[in-house]
């Protein structure tokens, strides 16, 4: 809500009074101003909340009352992208607010920023005024700037987002005691040290999310954190067959093939994402306390990592080759809730019917194939999954294109699920909805009571998520 919607907002609330609307125009605008100025500094103060600061400030030159309102705000944010003079203003109004203490500082420079701001300066002045929530990204095309110190010694500090051409150098000892929230997007760090220092200075830290690119001075990412319940981790590296072999000079391709890890040592770890990566991978082969893991592509991963999962309750799961020979080992003993999607080189039927034999609690079954990639092979199982006997309840398939091997799938999981409830399926804009439900209608059901849909959009529900 920008400030002139607060402010027509407040406007409309007012000018409804049935009083004021009877009085003439000019008399009744200056009651209005009146009776706006007449609120109290903490409902005053709620509406600039919902504005950017450039336009709170501006509010100092609607009256008297308005002039210093805005130095009491909790909050401040600042997002400018071409701005020369947003170093002066920035600054300037850090010198004007006199709030006792700095709940929530929020700077965004975009490309076209000037580079001899004092970042520095600005996160001092939040630390000495006990900040809780600190938002820095820097998208400048300029060396990365280096965080003050002091921030990494914060004691109120809360949540902290650190993004782009920022230097994570945490060279001396750090104590953030009350930081619960840390998102590091593309930064740079000094060495592997700083990170680790950092993450081991967060004693009640509960959720981390990193985003990383190629050139970021790391070769292992650590993250040993006792108390961590939440990881989102990505990262985006260019892959070498993706770039012409006579614009990779020797260096580059012997970078390339330098072993990348990550290492996970959270016992406390409940929730666990893992999008675009590919480096090999050391988790600890216990993590009893995981409930949902999203493993959007992992490009090789160790049947240790894949072991680390065994507890889940809810599984989405992409499937690469690397991890096909594991799917007959690993027991998901806790699995009630599983999203599928192979990757289009993958042979994925048999894989999947292993997952369904070690998933032996499963109630909520998706599988999203493309077509296009390798034809799948069925062989029937020689025995039926306990989870299709006695837990299945409901059964999604998102693009299903009507081949004979998907037809061979789903009439085995029809007539084999004795609890389904619900078929949803999701069709290629290749088939025809009307042949298609009639070929389903005919294929046998155990379940007499299951419902089968074809919804435009199919909707999936895995843990909350709608995809569309």
């Amino acid at each position: 809500m920008g400030f002139l919607s607060c402010w027509y907002f407040l406007w409309d609330i007012i000018h409804n009074d049935k009083h004021l609307s009877t009085l003439p125009e000019t008399e009744g605008s200056q009651i209005i101003e009146t009776r706006i100025c007449a609120l109290p500094d903490d409902l005053l103060l709620q509406i600039l909340h919902h504005v950017p600061t450039k336009e709170a400030v501006a509010t100092s030159i609607l009256s008297k009352r308005w002039r210093y309102v805005w130095t009491m705000a909790p909050r401040l944010e600042f997002t400018e992208y071409g701005s020369e003079s947003v170093g002066w203003f920035i600054e300037k109004s850090l010198q004007l607010h006199k709030a006792p203490k700095l709940d929530s500082l929020i700077v965004e420079l975009g490309p076209h920023c000037p580079f001899d701001v004092d970042v520095g300066k600005w996160v001092e002045n939040a630390v000495n005024r006990d900040v809780e929530d600190l938002d820095f990204k820097l998208l400048w095309t300029a060396e990365p700037t280096r965080i003050p110190k002091s921030l990494y010694t914060c004691d109120t500090l809360v949540d902290l987002t650190l993004s782009n051409q920022i230097l994570v150098d945490v060279s001396s000892p750090a104590c953030l005691p009350s930081l619960l929230y840390l998102s590091l997007h593309y930064v740079v760090y000094k060495d592997e040290d700083s990170l680790v220092r950092l993450l081991s200075s967060s004693p009640v830290l509960k959720w981390l999310t990193v985003h990383r690119h190629d050139n970021d001075n790391l070769k292992t990412f650590t993250v040993k954190v006792s108390s961590l319940e939440t990881l989102y981790y990505m990262t985006s590296w260019r892959k070498l067959d993706e770039v012409e072999e006579d614009e990779v000079e020797v260096d580059e391709v012997e970078d390339a093939y330098l072993i990348e890890s990550l290492v996970i040592d959270s016992p406390a770890l409940t929730y666990l994402t893992l999008v675009d990566v590919c480096e090999d991978y050391c988790l600890i082969e216990n993590m009893p306390c995981i409930d949902v893991a999203d493993i959007g592509f992992v490009d090789n991963p160790s049947e240790k990592f894949l072991r680390s999962l065994s507890y889940v309750i809810h599984l989405h799961l992409f499937l690469t080759k690397s991890m096909v020979a594991c799917c007959n080992t690993i027991k998901f003993s806790r699995l009630i809730e599983f999203y599928f999607r192979p990757d289009d080189l993958v042979d994925w039927l048999e894989p999947l019917m292993f997952l369904l034999q070690n998933s032996p609690k499963l109630k909520s079954l998706t599988i999203d194939a493309k077509t296009g990639g390798l034809p799948p092979s069925w062989n029937q199982p020689s025995a039926i999954p306990e989870c299709l006997s006695s837990h299945l309840e409901i059964f999604g398939w998102r693009g299903y294109g009507g081949r004979e091997d998907e037809k061979h799938v789903m009439t085995y999981i029809l007539a084999n699920s004795k609890c389904l409830k619900t078929v949803e399926i999701s069709l290629l804009a290749t088939c025809n909805l009307e042949e298609t439900q009639k070929e389903f209608e005919s294929m046998p059901r155990i379940s007499t009571s299951s419902r089968l849909l074809f919804p435009t959009q199919m909707i999936c529900r895995f843990y909350g998520i709608t995809l569309s």
